[in-house]
């Protein structure tokens, strides 16, 4: 093990490896994750798969999309599989107020240039 590092990132979850990734992609060098158990086997591990793209607040649309946009870049970086597989998803107006709410996130997704119908 490495006895010296520029920056130490502790935990392996989602944001600690998005952290390593990001720095690496950005040139920094010198960097090390520190990780208890497995990656990924936490907190990340219990959500793996949850990703939604349409929200309430703008940022965490640009966000989440950008999530997805990273997941078939590090494919593309590291030749490995993520195991991630987006599906889709679809929502059930039940009454107007519904109706008139998934209409907007219609709009927001065109808007973003997401695949919606």
């Amino acid at each position: 093990m490495e006895k010296h590092a520029k920056v130490v990132v502790i935990g392996g979850g989602v944001v600690g490896c998005s952290i390593l990734f990001h720095l690496a992609k950005f040139g920094l060098k010198n960097c090390i994750l520190l990780e208890r158990k497995e990656l990924t086997s936490g907190s990340s591990w219990h959500a793996a798969g949850n990703v939604h793209v349409i929200s309430n607040d703008p940022n965490i649309s640009r966000l989440m999309a950008y999530t997805i946009r990273l997941y078939k870049e590090i494919e593309e970086t590291s030749g490995h599989s993520t195991g991630f597989k987006p599906s889709g998803g679809f929502y059930l107006a039940s009454n107007e107020i519904w109706a008139d709410y998934l209409k907007r996130e219609r709009s927001k997704a065109r808007y973003m240039g997401l695949d919606q119908e």
